[in-house]
């Protein structure tokens, strides 16, 4: 009874949080709000449905905003409940612990209205990260799940949940399909690394080649899960787009992000790649215009930090003013203002000049992908400053120091499991956020409370196992 008290008085804190956060500033309309409220065929289909219901709900006028906000703050409080409710319970963590956790939760909403770019209040904005980060941390704890428990019926239950997290999540942002890969990659290891079963579910003695034989069964059966997971988004994306936009197509502007990052790495004489007439003529005319006003490689200063800052300075100035102005203001001249056939077509010329020019500038753009991923490592978890980018450093290489340290008393430890999958989460959203845009704060808070919840629960276990050591002659041994 005494948890359940305690799990409850929780909850309701966190509710307080929240919903005081909201009371105090509201719902927030943001520059892309505009876009899910319309259902633009750039955005996922989760999001726009959401606020299509509210607003089917509310009627007329703004109070659909209101219940938005609430849903939203109740969703971002269960989601950090539900993450500490477990690590407690599977750590034996005591009450401060818990807390402790909990208040690590909380954290990201609230540092995202000082440092981000937008100063965003994440849970009350018409933005698809008040669903995304908590349906993600739920996703988390249920990795966690797969990656730390031991118990069939449990681990089994934690793949199927997190599975269907992900297939949601892919619904919500294109970078959250990283998390059904991320779930192939935690299930593999874990069927990989636990001991072959000697028996069948009869009693039967196994030989080692039919253990070997299921074993590699479930490697395939969980690939062709992940496979299946991709179509049936493809055919969601697509069925959503065909419904409220009369097209049969995923979504658009793919190629014209990822082409961004591309042109900026670029030399003029790359365009010399490019058999397509038009999209060769297109690429000059953006590659002009870089240099016209100073915004490619070649003026980004000498240090790393220089140069990284010159590439978020100027990528989105290269994406709306350089890429998407020159296509769309040709497609209406000359071809139709439908903005859907121009996003097609500007995404197909798009990969032809990514094609041609890819070839000669590819190391330049390896290492400005480099440069964006090194400041996205800083912001998963940290804030971009001289000095603070130190801290990051420290604490990433103490966190694999710790895993060393666990691992060796325990090779089975859960908390170093745990790290594990709060790395790869990290990782996984860096090396796929980089590739397209630049590492703002608001893409990479996703890995910031896995791990820090993961680095105090190591920090924890290296604790305890240091003063329970035995005690010989004044020294512990």
């Amino acid at each position: 009874m005494a948890k359940r008290v305690k799990s409850a008085v929780l909850f309701v804190l966190l509710l307080a949080v929240f919903l005081g956060m909201f009371a105090a500033f509201g719902p927030g309309l943001y520059n892309d709000s505009d876009q899910y409220m319309k259902m633009h065929i750039h955005r996922e289909p989760l999001y726009p449905l959401f606020l299509l219901l509210l607003r089917t709900i509310c009627g007329e006028g703004e109070s659909w905003l209101i219940l938005m906000g609430i849903l939203q703050n109740v969703l971002a409080a269960f989601s950090i409940w539900y993450m500490a409710e477990y690590v407690g319970r599977r750590f034996r963590l005591c009450l401060w612990e818990e807390a402790a956790v909990a208040l690590l939760g909380i954290l990201p909403y609230v540092t995202t209205i000082f440092f981000s770019a937008l100063h965003l209040v994440m849970a009350n904005g018409v933005m698809s990260e008040g669903l995304c980060l908590p349906l993600f941390t739920v996703y988390m704890t249920e990795c966690f799940k797969l990656a730390a428990e031991t118990e069939r019926r449990t681990v089994g239950r934690a793949a199927a949940v997190s599975l269907g997290l992900a297939f949601v999540l892919s619904l919500t942002r294109s970078q959250m399909m990283l998390t059904i890969l991320m779930w192939l990659v935690v299930l593999w290891a874990k069927i990989i690394c636990q001991r072959p079963q000697k028996r069948d579910g009869k009693g039967m003695r196994l030989s080692s080649r039919k253990a070997l034989a299921r074993r590699l069964l479930c490697l395939s059966a969980a690939a062709g899960a992940v496979a299946c997971v991709f179509a049936l988004r493809l055919l969601a994306v697509k069925s959503y787009n065909f419904v409220f936009n009369g097209h049969f197509i995923n979504n658009t502007y793919g190629p014209v992000n990822t082409l961004t990052n591309i042109l900026y790495s670029a030399d003029r004489e790359d365009g010399e790649g490019i058999k397509d007439e038009e999209a060769r003529d297109f690429f000059y005319r953006m590659y002009d215009l870089t240099e016209e006003r100073q915004a490619n490689y070649k003026y980004a200063g000498d240090s790393l930090r220089e140069k990284t800052e010159h590439i978020e300075e100027w990528h989105d100035t290269i994406k709306y003013e350089m890429i998407e102005d020159v296509f769309y203001q040709t497609y209406d001249k000359y071809v139709t203002s439908d903005y859907i056939i121009q996003n097609l077509m500007a995404d197909e010329t798009a990969g032809k000049i990514m094609k041609g020019i890819l070839p000669g500038c590819f190391l330049r753009w390896c290492g400005n992908y480099l440069l964006i991923a090194r400041y996205g490592l800083i912001r998963s978890i940290a804030v971009v400053h001289p000095a603070l980018n130190w801290v990051a450093a420290f604490i990433y290489l103490s966190a694999f120091a710790m895993m060393g340290l666990a691992y060796r008393k325990d090779k089975k430890s859960p908390a170093v499991r745990v790290m594990a999958v709060a790395l790869l989460a990290v990782a996984a959203n860096v090396a796929a956020v980089s590739i397209t845009i630049m590492c703002l704060s608001r893409y990479m808070i996703y890995g910031f409370v896995p791990f820090y919840t993961a680095y105090f629960l190591l920090l924890a276990e290296c604790y305890r196992g240091y003063v329970s050591r035995p005690v010989r002659n004044g020294k512990k041994h």
